[in-house]
């Protein structure tokens, strides 16, 4: 009677479980890039013009990334409710007035140059948007270039290369001049005739600065033990205007995906926390406002930042803050294994060029995953043409193995493994042949027998149910018991037929 006992609790166990794994592999959404791509296309539309920080459509931009993680089930960091995390800064502003730049002589233009053509400005700083100066103001000329010390402030010019305007800079506040302005080289040669033979220049560009409130996005997957330092996955969702739609739609729309699967995914040991960060063509401020706050809680975290990916032929890049360079980093040594033993091309930068730096400059261990494919970056050429699913895909599996060596238990990685459902088939088969060929006839005998019978119909009915709803895996659970049964039965009748 032990013996049986024993065994249809195995016999339930292992018919549950198969049953259980059938149905979380078919709940799990697999990560995506087709999913990255359509998420690329939200966020680089016309509608939100380029998500400058400060900007409206930087604002609807927060309220796509928060409620995609509404959708997607996702926690909020301080269970308020409250999705967003404000901070205040210095953004640039378009005015909306008439830009120019003219060349007067004695209060008389004498020629009015082309926004856009001969000149335009850059965006590291507005302090101060209208100039008007002379060759009795300080002037320091070179070959390309010319700074200037006027009334209005002290400002620079120059001649970018190929006369190409559609690069934009981030935008500093706190950078030394009041403004920079690009000019043609042209321009530059009329300017420089024009104060020689006493002329005045004045020049309008059409933005301000302004103080204003903006917000980080954060969404959390909960853990089982939130007392564990959590793992935090980052990517920065501003940028820098219409004329500079670029690189970072790719990273934010990757994050989305990313916390889109993993939602579905089995409970983690410990919280997974998903930042889309503001204002990091400002400095990383979005980056430093999260870390600095939440400092007590995230010390001893691991942080992937992601800037900057989808261009195909470039190895992966792993950026570390120059602070880190010798500094031993539990995440970088883990994510070159993980390259090596899936041969990754992956190469190390230690620049505090992207939102990892916020985090490295508190000591905490952060690695910004980034292709860096830089002939398009900050300019509108840089479109979703240039983005590469194949190498998002290549992203995902390191980052995703990472994820789920840190945050997930051997038995949630095997549950939802693909040979999860081979192994515990075959046990399920290993059992029900013991169970036939057994000399004590355990489920032979008549009490075996119905009890085998109550087991195999409760398994058959629930995968028939899974089935309908499209869990073809759940066939394979109505073979095993179907031929058990048949077999079971042919030789019960054997044995009535001597």
């Amino acid at each position: 009677m032990k013996k049986k006992i024993i065994y249809f609790s195995l016999l339930s166990i292992t018919s549950f479980l198969l049953l259980f794994t059938i149905y979380l592999n078919n709940t799990y959404s697999p990560f995506d890039s087709s999913n990255v791509r359509n998420n690329i296309y939200v966020l680089s539309s016309d509608t939100l013009a380029g998500r400058l920080a400060g900007s409206t459509e930087n604002s609807m931009t927060g309220d796509i990334i928060k409620n995609r993680f509404k959708s997607s089930g996702l926690s909020t960091l301080n269970n308020d409710g409250n999705y967003s995390q404000t901070f205040n800064t210095i953004c640039p502003v378009i005015t909306n007035t008439s830009p120019y730049l003219k060349i007067e002589s004695n209060g008389e233009v004498e020629e009015e140059l082309k926004y856009g053509i001969d000149f335009k400005e850059d965006m590291i700083n507005f302090k101060n948007n209208t100039f008007y100066f002379s060759a009795s103001d300080k002037i320091n000329s070179y070959l390309a270039y010319m700074e200037v010390s006027c009334a209005d402030g002290n400002f620079l010019i120059y001649v970018p290369k190929d006369n190409n305007f559609s690069f934009r800079s981030s935008f500093f506040s706190d950078f030394a001049k009041d403004a920079v302005i690009m000019v043609s080289n042209t321009t530059f040669e009329k300017i420089s005739k024009g104060l020689k033979e006493g002329k005045q220049i004045s020049i309008h560009i059409p933005f301000e600065e302004e103080e204003k409130t903006i917000s980080n996005i954060v969404g959390v997957i909960k853990g089982s033990n939130s007392s564990l330092p959590p793992f935090i996955i980052t990517a920065h969702y501003d940028h820098l205007g219409k004329d500079g739609l670029g690189n970072t739609y790719s990273s934010a729309s990757f994050l989305l995906e990313l916390s889109r699967s993993l939602a579905t995914y089995g409970k983690p040991q410990r919280d997974i926390i998903f930042v889309g960060l503001n204002a990091e063509e400002f400095g990383l401020l979005g980056s430093k406002a999260f870390a600095e706050s939440n400092l007590f809680n995230i010390q001893d975290s691991k942080v992937i930042n992601f800037d900057m990916i989808g261009s195909a032929d470039y190895p992966i890049s792993f950026m570390q803050g120059s602070k880190f360079k010798n500094t031993e980093s539990e995440l970088l040594s883990s994510l070159k294994e993980l390259c090596e033993s899936n041969n990754v091309s992956y190469e190390v930068l230690y620049e505090d060029s992207s939102d990892h730096a916020s985090f490295n400059n508190l000591n905490i261990d952060a690695v910004s995953f980034c292709h860096s494919d830089k002939t398009r970056i900050h300019t509108p050429n840089d479109t979703i043409d240039y983005i590469d699913t194949n190498a998002i895909d290549t992203v995902y599996k390191i980052v995703d193995e990472e994820i789920k060596n840190s945050c997930y238990s051997v038995f949630t990685r095997f549950i939802y493994s693909s040979k999860s459902l081979l192994w515990i088939s075959i046990m399920l088969i290993i059992l029900i042949s013991w169970g036939l060929f057994d000399k004590s006839k355990i489920i032979i005998d008549k009490k075996g027998s119905r009890f085998f019978a109550l087991i195999a119909l409760i398994s058959v009915i629930t995968s028939s149910i899974f089935y309908y709803k499209g869990y073809n895996e759940a066939i394979i659970t109505t073979l095993i018991f179907g031929f058990s049964i048949i077999f079971i039965s042919i030789k019960n009748l054997k044995l009535i037929l001597k």
